[in-house]
């Protein structure tokens, strides 16, 4: 005989808080006995974010007028270092440029004290 666990609504209302204490989702899963696959499809179902932080806002898609050049050092580094956190170049240079406008890193970045940015 299965005995499944259930998810119950006061179970539901507590995630969040989990979720900001910084629990992961298999961390939650396993204090409430189910897999984590089946608190990801129920949060889903019943709208609960399981990112710290609550839902991402919604993504805009950016097309720039000119190809995006960068020099051939530039692209080997980004491959290597998508590659080692384990996505893409462009999803990594997508999150590289949301944190730096996120944090307003421009000048830590790029160093304006030293020299102007050509265009």
């Amino acid at each position: 005989m299965s005995t499944k666990k259930r998810l119950t609504a006061e179970i539901y209302a507590a995630i969040p808080a989990l979720i900001e204490e910084g629990k992961s989702k298999i961390e939650i899963a396993e204090i409430y006995g189910v897999t984590k696959d089946t608190l990801q499809v129920q949060c889903s179902r019943r709208g609960i974010s399981l990112r710290k932080g609550g839902a991402r806002p919604p993504r805009v898609t950016l097309s720039l007028p000119t190809p995006l050049t960068l020099s051939t050092k530039a692209l080997l580094a980004l491959s290597a270092a998508a590659k080692a956190y384990g996505t893409d170049e462009v999803r990594l240079a997508s999150k590289l440029l949301e944190t730096i406008a996120k944090d307003n890193l421009y000048e830590a970045v790029l160093d304006t004290s030293k020299e102007p940015i050509a265009a």
